[in-house]
């Protein structure tokens, strides 16, 4: 018992010396830590401290160049014209995705970089006074993630499994451009609020105008109509033929004809037995319900069909406000002047610091 005593004694020691260096590491973390953000806070405070000193310092070239930098920028925006904006939204037919965006480039070239508002005037039908105010035009696909989807998972259905496989969404966005999609968003940038109203009749007729593509229009709509008069006969005759077989199941059931074994009017030719069915009713009307769906899609394609472009919004009658404050120079221009009068303080204390060490 004499000897173990000591060994606990030892060993409890070297736990406490332990603990101590562990608390001591802790401890001398927590400090650094504290050094380090109190370093921070200290910067940050002498920091705005020399600003404040700066601004107090300089606060009347500060003052006075605001206001002279937002007087004149309040007087140059007072001759500046207003941009207004508005918005076209459109579908194209018949691959015309690629006629529509070279037009629209032509006019952005003649608008935004020639200035030749006799040529756009020319091209839309409009006065030269009227296209004058127009400054740009604009085309971007109308889309979004749930359209691209849509597309996506009809572009796989098109597919074989190999190649389902190696096809992904993110390869499948990669390949569209803005020619892969129908629905697009036209704009107008005008210094003119009222223009809109004179654009919506010549801006889309000027757009869709192309020989081939109103030859491919009308060759479609002539076939959806041929398919149609071709299914309204179809319906016609089995619609009567119809009747006429629920008129004779009428007769057959009043002179109580025993038909086991049928769903419909049995008609029985010659020598056929008297089970067979020639003739079931109920197939007929399937075929026209099936006919009837048939004509209604036709019908609903032509509609869809009828002209190259599609107008699914037009312009509204008047534009809208598009500046943003950096359009304006009484903001703009104090900004510029508070940072030139700050750089020029800077090199002017710069430079008398340089001298005095030189000296």
């Amino acid at each position: 018992m004499s000897q173990e005593s000591p060994n606990k004694n030892d060993n409890n020691k070297s736990e406490e010396v332990d603990l101590l260096v562990f608390f001591n590491l802790i401890g001398s973390a927590f400090g650094k830590v504290y050094s380090f953000f109190e370093k921070i806070v200290m910067t940050i405070y002498k920091l705005i401290i020399a600003i404040l000193k700066h601004l107090f310092a300089s606060a009347k070239w500060y003052a006075l160049g605001l206001i002279l930098s937002f007087s004149l920028g309040c007087l140059i925006d007072s001759y500046k014209e207003n941009y207004y904006g508005a918005n076209m939204f459109i579908e194209t037919n018949f691959n015309s995705t690629r006629q529509v965006y070279e037009n629209i480039r032509n006019l952005k070239q003649l608008a935004s970089i020639d200035h030749d508002s006799k040529e756009i005037a020319r091209q839309l039908k409009i006065t030269e006074e009227q296209a004058s105010h127009i400054k740009n035009f604009y085309i971007v696909p109308d889309i979004d993630k749930n359209t691209q989807m849509e597309m996506y998972i009809e572009y796989r259905s098109t597919l074989d499994s190999v190649s389902k496989l190696k096809s992904t969404f993110k390869d499948y966005l990669k390949g569209l451009n803005n020619y892969s999609f129908t629905a697009h968003k036209l704009a107008v940038l005008s210094t003119d609020k009222n223009i809109y109203k004179n654009l919506k009749n010549n801006f889309i007729a000027f757009l869709r105008k192309n020989p081939y593509l109103d030859s491919l229009k009308n060759i479609n709509i002539i076939n959806i109509k041929a398919k149609i008069t071709d299914l309204k006969s179809q319906i016609n005759k089995l619609d009567s033929l119809n009747n006429s077989y629920l008129s004779i199941r009428i007769k057959e059931s009043d002179k109580s004809v025993n038909s086991k074994g049928s769903n419909g009017t049995n008609f029985y030719m010659g020598n056929s037995q008297p089970n067979e069915l020639l003739v079931d009713e109920s197939k007929i009307t399937s075929l026209l319900f099936s006919l009837k769906q048939e004509k209604t899609e036709l019908e609903n394609e032509l509609n869809l069909n009828q002209n190259i472009i599609d107008v699914v919004s037009d312009f509204p009658p008047s534009g809208y406000d598009v500046s943003k404050w950096t359009d304006y120079k009484k903001y703009t221009l104090p900004i510029l002047t508070l940072i030139f009068i700050f750089i020029v303080i800077m090199l002017l204390n710069l430079n008398r610091f340089l001298k005095q060490h030189n000296e």
